[in-house]
């Protein structure tokens, strides 16, 4: 296991009343990038969620957010 931090990388609204702020971020525990695999992608979805309140469904890729390895 590993944690990541996830960032975005842009400002923007979208379709559905979702905001998301450039630097806005999350940590996630998972094995491998969650960027890369679907239940990673419901992590971070969730994460973004639980914290800003924002359901970012079809936004969730390398496109919005970066992904570092902090450990």
């Amino acid at each position: 296991m590993a944690l990541f931090k996830i960032t975005s990388k842009k400002s923007g609204s979208f379709s559905g009343g979702i905001k998301l702020e450039k630097g806005m971020s999350v940590e996630i525990i998972d094995n491998n990038n969650p960027l890369g695999t679907s239940k990673g992608k419901d992590k971070i979805r969730e994460a973004i969620k639980s914290k800003y309140g924002q359901d970012i469904k079809q936004f969730a890729s390398s496109s919005y957010f970066d992904c570092e390895k902090l450990n």
